[in-house]
């Protein structure tokens, strides 16, 4: 209990900081920093309009005030309005987050299905062939940002082109994957689904796949020099179980970990991701927000993805007691 309120006090002060700075940036950037109202809603609005907005949220009280009355608001299911939409905040979200959500969980299921398999041969194959390339091939990864694969990835496998050979030939490039800006979910039809999504999520999960798998072959490396691991094989343990279970375990929490440090570059990945592919989701409902000072789509958007992000990193806590005993005995004695 004492360890819960812990966590849950981390948050509060997390999300505070977070939403309270976007309230004051957002301020600091209009026009006119103390008619955020007009600003919001326009030159051509009526005083009657934009008196009626800034009492209702109090826009014209303190940032302390405002964003008080932000919160109370959000929990109560009223977000704002949304002037570039010309609807409520949450039925633009609405729309948008299952994207999100669904292209987050496809690039960490994807990224952990390369990098588990990859890091546990690689540890045990240690200095071979095999551990050159994928650390080659991870740290290529690394090195590329989302921005560039995205490119590479969009002109090489969605975009036609037509390359010109010698004696006349000619090559056909592209064209395998069909543009992402008509998304089509899982229930309306799984191979269009997996279509439209592959690319957005092979430039989410690539990154973080060779980030996970050279942790987790670090980890693996050290773990197989253990002496419990000496021991589990000298009393006959087959290597594949002593590999898989009992090496893999115990090498799992800078994974783990890992998970919850990438998240916040796994959301900046998924703007970029889908602004190149058109794909209408969380991330470019914030960029196009912010740039047309949507003030109250940005403040929801943004409380979204920190307590999401929070979390998510509490659950991967609570993670850590399921993986080794040992954590939750000591914290059900503190």
């Amino acid at each position: 209990m004492r360890y819960f309120l812990q966590r849950l006090g981390q948050f509060v002060i997390v999300f505070f900081l977070v939403t309270f700075g976007v309230l004051v940036l957002m301020r600091l950037g209009l026009d006119a920093p103390g008619d955020p109202a007009r600003t919001m809603l326009g030159g051509s609005v009526g005083e009657e309009r934009i008196a009626e907005v800034t009492q209702r949220y109090r826009l014209d009280q303190n940032w302390f005030v405002q964003w008080y009355y932000f919160v109370r608001n959000l929990v109560t299911g009223d977000m704002g309005f949304s002037v570039q939409a010309g609807q409520a905040v949450s039925t633009v979200i609405k729309g948008r987050v299952m994207t999100t959500l669904l292209l987050g969980v496809y690039a960490i299921t994807l990224a952990l299905l390369i990098a588990v398999p990859l890091a546990v041969r690689s540890a045990y194959k240690r200095d071979g062939l095999f551990d050159r390339f994928g650390s080659g091939l991870s740290f290529v990864f690394i090195s590329v940002p989302a921005i560039v694969l995205a490119v590479l990835l969009k002109f090489a496998l969605i975009e036609q082109h037509r390359i010109d050979l010698p004696a006349g030939y000619n090559l056909e490039v592209g064209g395998w994957f069909p543009r992402v800006g008509d998304k089509i979910y899982p229930w309306q039809g799984l191979f269009a689904h997996i279509d439209n999504f592959l690319l957005p999520t092979l430039t989410l999960a690539l990154p973080l796949a060779a980030v996970f798998t050279r942790l987790l072959r670090a980890d693996m490396v050290q773990t197989l020099q253990a002496d419990f691991v000496t021991l589990a094989s000298a009393k006959g343990v087959p290597p594949r179980r002593v590999l898989w279970q009992h090496a893999l375990r115990n090498s799992l929490f800078s994974l783990v970990t890992s998970v919850g440090v990438q998240l916040g570059a796994l959301i900046g990945g998924a703007i970029v991701a889908e602004q190149f592919f058109d794909l209408d989701g969380m991330g470019s409902l914030l960029v196009t927000s912010i740039l047309g000072r949507d003030l109250f789509v940005v403040q929801a958007v943004a409380a979204i993805l920190v307590a999401t992000v929070v979390i998510v990193n509490l659950l991967i806590d609570l993670l850590y007691a399921v993986i080794d005993p040992r954590i939750r005995q000591a914290r059900a004695l503190a």
